[in-house]
Order: structure tokens, then C-alpha cells, then sequence
């Protein structure tokens, strides 16, 4: 009964869409009736994964795919530009919630894994990737011919992109299962350590790139300007992480919505003083969660309480805004990447913890949390589509493929790695 209503209300959209044409739904409105058919939608897919074994991610992925403008169109170009303040709001609430799963002493137990996966994943996943990639595109492989200053230079870029996560499917993953423990805490460590240190490494190589293509010098000020705008938004995180600390410790009155308007506040911020906030809200949660005991477990309660519709919106707008037309020209290069980065994140991972002295959980099963690729690493692939006019958009739309791959495994395998080392609960079928 339930899947009919959504098929009588999908139907209605693309009626509506088909009689009106493109322009004749206004804007705000269109929007709405998006979003309506994603939040009905939403608690379906995720139901239907579930009996699959699969997890509530997957189903909230697919279902804005198949929703997206790359199959039905009943969710546009536009109504994605439209919501894109939902996902900033469900970025900032996984990234609060990240914050809030770190605590101070797991991390002082697992520092060395921590520490030494990011570093492997950072320095030899990049290097390696670099090695591999300068190799097969010089051979006109992935992108065909390019000159062989093009080659090194989608060769850099492509070993960065390789290292990108996504912590809001780590966290989502996380939250499904119910996970504790040493796996957790080091796979969370490491996806956050990484995600602070992709956007100075995308920096740097990005002006290395446009300078081996372009000529010219590599522009240091921006690497500079990069590393203030990430102190700041630590600094303003930390502060904000006190004040929401204080109050649920003080007052604790309704504490979901608290959470909610540190976000607000978090994302006004971002767009005022050109901070980062995924940094900023990641910072007010770890302050919150360890600097102040007494509130920890309502806080993360509320924000347990929230995270369903916020997953929902948040993954079902990436699996609609996710290109499908990539796979009819580049899937060849798409295999190659998604092969190399599979392959890599496996092997460096393994080395590292052994290396560490990790627990066996963390040595066998590890690697899976790092699989999955979204926000990002799309939004960089973006960048490399404005910045390299003569072979970006090429190398984009593998970008692309690779992550849309990525995304619907790296869930799947996440899910699977939490279950099996004995840290997450398998999920029950309806």
C-alpha cells in the first residue's frame, strides 16, 4: 500500500512536469515536489535494501538515482540547486555527529593505527596512484592520448582523488548498526584525519598541475590562504562545540533542535567569513562530546534521534545528483580507477595497521571503510571540469563514474566489515 501511494505521487510529479514543461513548474515549487517524493520515498528504499541485507544507504542511493535526471527526471538539475542548503544541512549534522564519536581516550589507544593508516593512505596511496596513472595514461590508456605534461598532471590529480572519502557514508554506516569499538574508532580516526588533509593536498596539487599544463609557478599564497581558513574554522568549532556543551550541561532543554541551530549557525558562518563547515561542526562535536561528560549522552542522543530523515535527504540528493551518462563513454577508464584504488586501499591499509600493531579486525577489515566516495570527491572532480578546459572534463566524467561505483560498494562492504568483526549488529528484515 505504501509503495502504491509513492507510485500515485510519482506519477502525479511526472504528469505535471510532462503537461507543464521545464519552465511552466515553478521553481520553489518544483523543489517541494521533489523533496516530498525523496521523503516518502526515502523509508521505502531503505526497507527494501534492508531485506536485501544491503544497508538503508544503498536504498536511499538508488532511489535518488533512479528518481535523478539521469533516468526519470521527476528530481531536476534545478531542484537539486534548489536543496542544496538540505544537504548542507545533513553534511553539517554528520559531520557533528563524527565529531561527537571521537572521544579522547579511544583515540590515545589507537593513535598509532590512526596515525599510521592516514599517513600510509595519504603518502603512498597518492604516490602509488600517481605512479600507476602516470603509467596507463601515457600509454593512452583511461583518457587516451595527451601530451606529456597533461598526462603527469591527470596522473597527480587522479592519485589525490584516489585517498578521498566519504564520512557521511562512514558515519551513516556507523549509526545503522549500532557499531562500537576498536575498528570503529580507528576507521572514523583515519576518514577524518584524511578528510583535513585532502583539501590541502588537493591545493597543492591542483596549482602543480595547472603549472606542469599552464607554465608559470606553483602559487604558494593559496596553500597559505587553505591553511588559515582551516585554523579559523577549527577555532569557531571549538568555540561553538563550549557553547553547546555549556547548555546541554546547564539547561538541556529540547536538545534536537539545539543541535540543529549550532548547524545553522555553523553554515552561516561558512558563507559569511568563506570558512569550512564541515571542519567547523566537526570541531563543535568533539568539543561537546569531551570537554563536557555530563552532556555527552544526550547529545548524542539527539542527534541518534535525528539522523534517519537527515540520511534519507542527504544520500537520496547524491544518488540523484550522481551522472549515469558517464558509464556510455569512459566506463573503460571508470574500471581502471575503480580497480587501482580498490587494489591500493587494500594493500596500504593492511601494511599499515600490521605494520602499527593493529588488532586483527582492524588489519582484515579496515580497508572496507574506506571505499565509499561522495560529496567530495564530486565536488573536486568539479573543480578539475573548470580548472583543466583541455582534458578536465574528460577526467571528471571518470571521476564521476568511479565514485558512483564506489558509493553504491563501499557501503555494502562497510556494512559488512562492522558485522563481521563483531562490532555492529547485522540488521533485522521487516
Amino acid at each position: 500500500m505504501r509503495w502504491f501511494f509513492v507510485l500515485i505521487v510519482a506519477a502525479v510529479v511526472g504528469l505535471l512536469r510532462a503537461v507543464l514543461g521545464p519552465e511552466g513548474v515553478d521553481a520553489t515549487a518544483s523543489a517541494l515536489l521533489a523533496f516530498g517524493i525523496v521523503m516518502i520515498g526515502g523509508e521505502l528504499s531503505g526497507d527494501m535494501a534492508q531485506r536485501f541485507r544491503l544497508p538503508r544507504v544503498t536504498g536511499y542511493l538508488v532511489l535518488g538515482m533512479l528518481l535523478g535526471p539521469s533516468l526519470a527526471g521527476l528530481v531536476t538539475n534545478g531542484d537539486l540547486a534548489t536543496l542544496t542548503v538540505f544537504e548542507e544541512l545533513a553534511l553539517g549534522l554528520i559531520a557533528l555527529t563524527a565529531g561527537g564519536e571521537l572521544q579522547l581516550e579511544s583515540l590515545a589507544r589507537n593513535w598509532r593505527a590512526v596515525l599510521g593508516i592516514s599517513g600510509a593512505h595519504v603518502v603512498g596511496i597518492v604516490l602509488l596512484s600517481f605512479g600507476i596513472f602516470w603509467a596507463l595514461l601515457g600509454q593512452g590508456l583511461v583518457l587516451g592520448g595527451l601530451p606529456p605534461e597533461a598526462v603527469m598532471a591527470a596522473a597527480l590529480l587522479l592519485g589525490v582523488i584516489a585517498v578521498a572519502t566519504s564520512p557521511a557514508t562512514t558515519i551513516a554506516i556507523i549509526t545503522e548498526t549500532g557499531a562500537r569499538g576498536e575498528l570503529v574508532d580507528t576507521v572514523l580516526g583515519v576518514t577524518i584525519l584524511k578528510d583535513l588533509a585532502i583539501l590541502l593536498l588537493f591545493t597543492w596539487a591542483s596549482g602543480l598541475a595547472s603549472a606542469l599544463v599552464k607554465g608559470g609557478e606553483l602559487d604558494a599564497r593559496a596553500l597559505g590562504a587553505l591553511v588559515g581558513e582551516m585554523a579559523l574554522s577549527l577555532g569557531a568549532g571549538l568555540l561553538l562545540g563550549i557553547l553547546l556543551g555549556a547548555y546541554l550541561t546547564t539547561v538541556g532543554l529540547h536538545p534536537e533542535i539545539t543541535v540543529l541551530a549550532v548547524v545553522l549557525v555553523s553554515m552561516e558562518l561558512a558563507h559569511t567569513l568563506h570558512l569550512e563547515h564541515l571542519l567547523i561542526t566537526m570541531a563543535a562535536g568533539f568539543a561537546a562530546r569531551n570537554l563536557f561528560s555530563r552532556a555527552a549522552t544526550g547529545f548524542l542522543h539527539a542527534l541518534e534521534r535525528s539522523s534517519p530523515p537527515i540520511y534519507v535527504i542527504f544520500f537520496a540528493l547524491v544518488g540523484a545528483g550522481l551522472d549515469l551518462g558517464v558509464f556510455r563513454t569512459t566506463w573503460i577508464g571508470v574500471a581502471v580507477v575503480v580497480v587501482v584504488r580498490f587494489g591500493l586501499t587494500w594493500g596500504v591499509t593492511a601494511a599499515a595497521s600490521t605494520a602499527a600493531g593493529a588488532s586483527l579486525p582492524v588489519r582484515r577489515w579496515a580497508w572496507m571503510g574506506f571505499v565509499a566516495q561522495a560529496g567530495l570527491s564530486l565536488g573536486l572532480a568539479s573543480r578539475i571540469a573548470r580548472e583543466f578546459p583541455g582534458f578536465g572534463s574528460s577526467l571528471a566524467a571518470v571521476i564521476v563514474g568511479a565514485v558512483v561505483v564506489n558509493q553504491l560498494v563501499g557501503p555494502v562492504l562497510w556494512r559488512h566489515a562492522l558485522v563481521a568483526s563483531g562490532e555492529g549488529r547485522a540488521q533485522e528484515v521487516r
